[in-house]
């Protein structure tokens, strides 16, 4: 039976047991302090990641692994493996996904089968996918169909969330807005969704009880949801609160808690949080 591998990028958000029980291999963003540059996950963990943004004279910024990291693990994934599934993150957030596509460009189609997929979004909105996925390659399902699965999900996926201040997604320039509407989100704390892979505005909410509000409305759009994941930074005292919420809905047991790790805490800062919806197969 053909074997297959699930790779990601570190911006997917996936809890640590689950990479290590679906054993999916994680390709590190880099995280830049200054003249220091550490691997997501490697050199870094959130913990210490918090820590340093709390301290850091300067901000940090992210850069995504060149395509001969890529093409590198291919390389090593193939001598085991006959396939490789690629999910990453929006490619109008990063340039992970096209780094690795021009790593399967580079590789002879003889090496192995490599596809790669972007998400269109971020943090668990794409790590929802790449577990999905690697649970399907474990129980040995064919290449094609956790491919057709994959492709599915990345359509019927979304993510909302809400930052404590503006300040990260702007200097980062992962937000695309007029500047006078930039200073006025200042004042608030409005709620972001990610759009064909695009940050914009979703809501204005003006306190953070209001934006948690707003996560719960979220979810009432689905109100047949497959899956929920609630994803935070630094305050993991709010999840109670939400999922108080998000239980009258959805058995509250089967939400997938995670963090926002370093890779989008850059970006999002402390005190995100957001919740991600997937909305399943028609029955």
């Amino acid at each position: 039976m053909p074997t297959v591998k699930i790779v990601t990028d570190s911006t997917a958000d996936v809890p640590p047991a689950l990479l290590r029980d679906l054993d999916i291999e994680v390709v590190p963003m880099y995280i830049n302090f200054g003249d220091e540059i550490y691997r997501d996950g490697p050199d870094v963990d959130n913990e210490q990641f918090y820590r340093l943004l709390h301290s850091a004279g300067a901000p940090p910024t992210t850069s995504a692994p060149p395509t001969i990291v890529f093409e590198q693990t291919y390389r090593r994934l193939a001598h085991t493996h006959d396939a490789i599934i690629s999910i990453h993150v929006s490619g109008h957030l990063s340039t992970a996904f096209k780094a690795a596509a021009q790593a399967r460009e580079k590789l002879p189609p003889s090496l192995a089968r490599i596809e790669v997929f972007d998400t269109h979004s971020a943090s668990l909105g794409v790590g929802l996918t790449v577990i999905a996925a690697a649970k399907m390659a474990k129980a040995g399902v064919p290449v094609d169909e956790i491919m057709r699965v994959a492709q599915h999900r990345i359509q019927h996926t979304h993510a909302v969330f809400f930052v404590d201040t503006i300040e990260y997604l702007d200097r980062s320039g992962r937000i695309n807005l007029p500047p006078g509407m930039i200073s006025s989100m200042s004042r608030i704390k409005p709620l972001l969704l990610i759009d064909q892979g695009h940050i914009v505005l979703y809501e204005r909410t003006r306190t953070r009880a209001k934006a948690i509000d707003g996560l719960y409305t979220f979810v009432e759009d689905f109100p047949e949801a497959a899956e929920i994941a609630v994803v935070y930074s630094t305050t993991p005292e709010d999840v109670e609160k939400v999922l108080d919420k998000v239980g009258l809905l959805f058995p509250r047991e089967q939400v997938l808690i995670g963090e926002y790790g370093p890779s989008v805490g850059v970006h999002l800062g402390p005190g995100a949080m957001g919740i991600v919806v997937y909305e399943g197969e028609p029955t």
